[in-house]
Formats: C-alpha cells, sequence, structure tokens
C-alpha cells in the first residue's frame, strides 16, 4: 500500500489509493474490501477507511452485497449503461474541443494510439488501458463545458473498469486503434462533423464487442437441454 502524508484529509488519501489499485486491476473485480485489513495496512484509523469506502460506493467503485463491500463486478447491463452514456455525451465533447486542438496536443494524441500499439505488441495490458484512457481524456480536457466534463470524468472512471474487464476477461485485439487513428485524422482536418460522428462510431462499436463477446459467453455456459440429441 502507498505511505500516508499528514498534509491530505487521510480519508481523501485512502480513496484515491484504493481507486487507483481497482483502476489498475490490481483489486480484481468482485473481490472482496476488508476495512480493518486496509487500515493495518496504511497504518491509519478505521474512521477515514470506512469514509472512504462510503465515497468509493457513492461512486459505484464498490458494491454493497449480503457479504461485505465488493469491487464493482460490471456486469454487462452495468457496462451497456455506462457505453450508451458515452455515446450521448463524450462525442459532443469532443466537438466541442476541435477549435482548441493545436498541433503540440495532436501529438500528444498520436502518441498515446502509437503506445497503445506497442503495449499491445508485448501484452502489456495495463498499460494499454492507461493510453486509451489518456486518449479519451485528453480529448474531453479540451472541451470548455465544466459541467459536461465533470459528467464525463464520472462516468469516465467507470469506462475505466469496463476497460479492465474488457482487456481481463476478452484480450482484445488491436483493430479498435485505427478507429482512434480516425479520431486524430478527424481532429487534424478541424472537420467538428467528422470528430463528433468518428468518436461516436467508435464507442458503439466498443459495445458492440462487448455485445457479442457477452452473448458468445452466456452460449458456452448455457445447459444443454436434456432432449438434445449429441450425435448426428
Amino acid at each position: 500500500m502507498s505511505l500516508i502524508i499528514k498534509s491530505v484529509p487521510y480519508h481523501l488519501q485512502v480513496y484515491e489509493i484504493i481507486k487507483e489499485k481497482i483502476l489498475t486491476g490490481e483489486l480484481e473485480s468482485g473481490e472482496r474490501i476488508y476495512e480493518n485489513k486496509i487500515s493495518q495496512e496504511l497504518g491509519v484509523s478505521r474512521s477515514p477507511v470506512r469514509e472512504a469506502l462510503r465515497m468509493l460506493e457513492q461512486d459505484e467503485f464498490l458494491a454493497l452485497t449480503s457479504s461485505g463491500l465488493i469491487v464493482n463486478p460490471m456486469d454487462f447491463e452495468d457496462m451497456e449503461e455506462i457505453y450508451q452514456c458515452r455515446m450521448a455525451v463524450e462525442p459532443f465533447a469532443a466537438k466541442l474541443s476541435v477549435s482548441k486542438f493545436d498541433q503540440e496536443s495532436i501529438e500528444e494524441l498520436q502518441e498515446c494510439v502509437n503506445k497503445a500499439k506497442e503495449y499491445h505488441a508485448t501484452k502489456q495490458f495495463n498499460k494499454v488501458i492507461e493510453a486509451n484512457t489518456w486518449f479519451h481524456n485528453l480529448i474531453v480536457r479540451k472541451c470548455e463545458n465544466s459541467r459536461l466534463k465533470s459528467f464525463i470524468e464520472k462516468i469516465g472512471f467507470l469506462a475505466i473498469l469496463s476497460r479492465v474487464s474488457e482487456f481481463q476477461c476478452y484480450q482484445r485485439d488491436e483493430d479498435y486503434l485505427e478507429e482512434h487513428q480516425a479520431v486524430v485524422n478527424a481532429l487534424k482536418a478541424g472537420d467538428e462533423d467528422l470528430v463528433e460522428v468518428t468518436l461516436r462510431n467508435h464507442i458503439e462499436n466498443d459495445l458492440t464487442f462487448y455485445k457479442r463477446k457477452y452473448m458468445e459467453k452466456e452460449a458456452c455456459q448455457k445447459p444443454l437441454d436434456s432432449n438434445t440429441n449429441l450425435i448426428d
């Protein structure tokens, strides 16, 4: 666990430490969270830990079950709602951001795409998630609508949980990075409408990927009907 410093309220530090471990996959989906264990590891009383866990539950990083708090397992319905929200707001934020992108910012965005490709090649999927998150965050940060950015930030953290599940469960190929490249190209052209459409298509394709993998998984786990003839 990270070290606690005295100059920052303890509960905020505990919140950030646990959130980081969830977003990086160190604390895995569905893993039980123990208040006393965290308190001992960080060397703080249970009170700031309890407050941090309450905040994490409120932000949907943790979920309360009959056996206690666990890392949000992010079932398919959760992921679908998050991606639907992203489709509704993130492309519009990107459209508003186009005029704010200079050459340096576009190059930074291009570097995210390049790095993600490199990390895919070496199967460093945690690094892939970081590069992809930075890509999307960089676009949204250029938007000057503070309320829109605040909303996207909230669902953005949950989107990272989705990406963690995506790569941990499905080992996704890198084909989607061509869609990231298309967004960069649209930004280079300064075409607001094309940026909006291209990013929306990318997020929609992500959701389509999830749906397909979810249906394949469900089909594999579905028990055979007792009347099914296994011999042609």
